[in-house]
């Protein structure tokens, strides 16, 4: 289990970055109300087989050359531990979208503090990807869009600019 549900997020992301997504959505609904929280990611990637998507909670399968994959069983185990599950659905040429949801009150619920730092990774090290960002906090909504960077190069005074506008937005509906 990572120990912040942003991590999460960022490997999800990483993985539609690696599978040639241009878009990325990033979606979060915290909802203490019905003590439910959900995570969504939505890519444009080049998708998975049905073979691929059948096998992607395998611990020991993985796409990338690599012995072990994992992200995604990870997502799933924290999920199911903290009484919500994880579900995916992708067709090759159409993305992938992973949903998991959790109990938000449950003790084995990783916290969520990290969102901004994750985003600016992402937007960061995927200047060429556009990235949207949604977040919803009991009924409070935070939206926002990266503009992919020109030739890949991002300016530094952009880090300063997102850097503000992340924390900001999140600040106002009460998410870290």
């Amino acid at each position: 289990m990572m120990e912040d549900l942003s991590l999460h997020f960022l490997d999800i992301a990483e993985n539609a970055a690696a599978a040639g997504a241009s878009h990325i959505l990033i979606a979060v609904d915290e909802d203490e109300g019905r003590d439910l929280m959900t995570f969504r990611a939505e890519d444009d990637g080049r998708g998975m087989t049905e073979e691929e998507k059948g096998r992607a909670l395998d611990p020991f399968y993985t796409t990338k050359g690599k012995k072990t994959g994992l992200g995604l069983p990870l997502l799933a185990q924290t999920a199911e531990q903290s009484g919500g599950a994880l579900t995916l659905e992708s067709a090759p040429g159409s993305g992938t979208t992973v949903t998991a949801s959790f109990r938000f009150s449950h003790f084995d619920r990783p916290p969520l503090t990290k969102m901004a730092e994750t985003l600016m990774t992402l937007v960061f090290g995927h200047p060429g990807i556009e990235i949207r960002y949604r977040h919803r906090r009991n009924g409070k909504d935070f939206h926002w869009t990266s503009r992919p960077a020109a030739g890949g190069m991002v300016r530094p005074d952009a880090i300063l600019k997102v850097r503000r506008a992340l924390r900001a937005g999140l600040s106002r509906i009460g998410a870290s």
